[in-house]
């Protein structure tokens, strides 16, 4: 599948790692104030389930990059 859009799989785990820190990002943002937390949500959750569909179409990951993602 991912070699029908044209990705790589070292590129889909590019991806997932960099998806991955804006999650982190967000999650950050979240824990400020209520205020942040509602301004981020909407993000987050896009980030969540683009994270979810990037790591179905990369398959197994290699142990060492277990603890990246």
């Amino acid at each position: 599948m991912p070699k029908a859009f044209g990705f790589t799989d070292d590129e889909l785990k590019l991806l997932l790692v960099a998806v991955r820190h804006m999650r982190r990002t967000f999650a950050k943002a979240g824990k400020a104030t209520p205020e942040a937390r509602a301004a981020v949500a909407d993000y987050a959750a896009l980030y969540d389930a683009l994270f979810d569909k990037l790591r179905d179409m990369v398959g197994p990951v290699p142990e060492n990059l277990g603890d990246v993602l």
